[in-house]
């Protein structure tokens, strides 16, 4: 667009030097002699903007003519031209009447731009696929010559919209959470006409948040240099799925009335124009409606041109920022408690997030919609929703769920079917409705996996039983291991060798076995056996035990509330029958002592 100044600049160099000069007089001086036939040449052209109002925009040029001929010219003579673009006429010019002397002469011609024309031409340029050529007719008026000169051509073409084409990547931050990541932005014009001129711009974008984020409507504004040719709104809501991509539209429409008071703009702000495309947020609020800016789908270009010198335009893209004007809330901290109830267990955790911003933010005041999910191993322990008000400064978000003994015992069964191993995941989703769109807010959330090994005490040693001073027996390879659990109970499987070291037959009548974590005893009983081992030989036992399923939820809160720590206790005796009489033996190689520790929710 500024190289239409530049070819108006050259008009004066065209007429110049196709300038034929001719009157009466100078007829009757060519038939004596005293005229020679050599027509007057332009040696310089020298250009400068001169008047420039609202309507038109005038052009001063200088030119230095050279007249080779003896004798004066008269001012008899005069030149006309029409400058046209894209066969739009914009500009028509006249010298009047040239006197030239011999030898050098300067002229000064001046024309105008008709301002009005410039949104036609401008409709033609963008239908031309931003291409123009400008045309310049010069003609030659005198009393023994009238003829037009030939047409003077030249062709420009613009690019503007390639700036809003991009595939850059860039992320939309938010503190230091990446909001939205834009894979690609497109501008592309429509059909134009004398008064409009669509823009067609989109941007697509990939939400990596678990959440949605929505826009209730977006508007849009383009300006350049501060004159507005286009603003409006999408008129309806867009809303970009979590973890998804979508590509959002914006169709504006530029007023072609305005670009003549732009192109008044341009010429006076040393040829330069800030080319601005404003996306935003609509947000209405009790004073009135408000706009969030959305750097990420704006663009702002800044060209310079030099019109009349003949040099070439320049055009740079200015950074917008790729991040919202206000800071996400922060959490500060979490407590987690765990209490028996008369009904079960209750868990409770309380967040307490700081919002930044102040009472004048747009996240001041905002309505929060937050979820809260702590499993188990998939066992669903708690689940809570919560609505608040997200106020300047301290907000505490209370989370709390009833967890029944049934859950606890599920999450238990799983515990041990998995070999002593839980995956604990915390899932925690908030939403911001700040009125112009519902944005995410980090919460904590945690994928951890914690493990035990209650019966990892058990040693397997060999074991000499004796009675009365005497060894009668002797365990050795002896095992324990879990069993496929019930709600009801854990099966505890006993399982070794015992020989027999005296001659007589032994039997191993029972086990009797006691496990006690935090002082809860998950099991206390005896188990039947039943073996007869013959003298001096060895044979295989197995028997089982069961934990009370029942006393699991007592322990697993005892060990939260102790910060994750449990102290267990396993004993084992055996009830043998020896020479017709029954004693009882502890097995210290199969009982120990243990601290079991668990890093559940990563707070040691």
């Amino acid at each position: 667009m500024s190289l239409v100044g530049g070819t108006l600049g050259k008009v004066a160099a065209v007429l110049a030097a196709g300038l034929v000069v001719s009157a009466a007089g100078v007829g009757a001086a060519v038939s004596t002699g005293v005229l020679n036939l050599q027509p007057p040449a332009v040696e310089s052209v020298e250009n400068e903007w001169g008047e420039i109002s609202q309507e038109r925009t005038g052009i001063q040029t200088r030119i230095v003519v050279n007249n080779p001929n003896g004798v004066g010219i008269p001012g008899v003579a005069g030149v006309s031209y029409d400058v046209a673009m894209n066969d739009v006429t914009v500009a028509e010019g006249s010298s009047g009447g040239l006197s030239l002397s011999p030898g050098r002469n300067e002229v000064t011609l001046r024309t105008d731009v008709d301002n009005e024309k410039i949104p036609a031409w401008w409709a033609s340029h963008i239908n031309d696929g931003e291409r123009t050529t400008v045309s310049v007719e010069p003609s030659v008026n005198a009393a023994f010559l009238s003829k037009s000169l030939p047409s003077r051509d030249r062709t420009f073409e613009t690019d503007m919209l390639s700036s809003f084409d991009s595939d850059s990547g860039q992320s939309v931050e938010f503190g230091d959470e990446t909001l939205l990541t834009v894979k690609e932005t497109e501008a592309s014009w429509g059909t134009a006409t004398r008064n409009e001129t669509p823009l067609r711009f989109a941007g697509t974008v990939h939400n990596p948040n678990g959440a949605p984020i929505r826009f209730s409507k977006i508007g849009y504004e383009v300006s350049m240099n501060d004159v507005t040719v286009a603003e409006g709104t999408t008129g309806e809501s867009v809303e970009i799925a979590g973890e998804s991509t979508e590509t959002i539209h914006v169709n504006s429409t530029l007023d072609n009335r305005k670009l003549d008071e732009w192109w008044v703009s341009h010429l006076r702000n040393d040829e330069t124009t800030n080319l601005d495309v404003s996306v935003f947020a609509v947000a209405e609020t009790d004073s009135g409606t408000e706009r969030v800016p959305l750097p990420f789908l704006s663009e702002r270009v800044v060209f310079e041109t030099d019109i009349l010198a003949g040099g070439q335009a320049t055009t740079r893209s200015v950074e917008t920022g790729d991040n919202f004007g206000f800071e996400p809330p922060v959490v500060e901290s979490v407590e987690r408690d765990w209490s028996a109830t008369d009904s079960g267990t209750r868990f409770s955790t309380n967040v307490v997030v700081n919002n930044p911003n102040d009472a004048d933010s747009v996240l001041s005041d905002a309505a929060l919609d937050a979820e809260y999910r702590m499993s188990l191993n998939g066992v669903t322990l708690v689940e809570d929703r919560t609505e608040s008000t997200l106020v300047p400064g301290r907000n505490e978000l209370g989370f709390a769920g009833e967890v029944s003994d049934r859950t606890i015992k599920k999450w238990w069964i799983s515990h041990v079917e998995n070999g002593e191993r839980t995956a604990l995941t915390i899932e925690s989703h908030a939403l911001a409705d700040l009125g112009f769109a519902e944005l995410p807010v980090p919460l904590p959330e945690q994928n951890r996996t914690f493990e035990t090994d209650m019966l990892g005490g058990f040693s397997g040693a060999d074991e000499e039983v004796e009675t009365r001073g005497q060894t009668v027996a002797r365990l050795h390879d002896m095992n324990s291991r879990w069993g496929d659990a019930t709600m009801d109970r854990t099966p505890m499987l006993i399982s070794g060798e015992v020989t027999n070291e005296r001659s007589r037959p032994l039997t191993v009548v029972k086990f009797g076995y006691e496990v006690r974590a935090n002082d809860v005893v998950l099991a206390d009983d005896e188990s039947h056996v039943g073996t007869t081992i013959p003298g001096e030989t060895t044979r295989s036992i197995e028997t089982t035990g069961y934990l009370d399923n029942d006393q699991i939820p007592s322990w697993w809160v005892s060990h939260l509330q102790r910060n994750e720590q449990t102290e267990l206790n396993v004993s084992y005796y055996a009830v043998l029958e020896y020479g017709g009489q029954q004693f009882t033996v502890e097995l210290d190689s199969m009982s120990y002592t243990d601290t079991v520790e668990t890093n559940a929710f990563g707070e040691k």
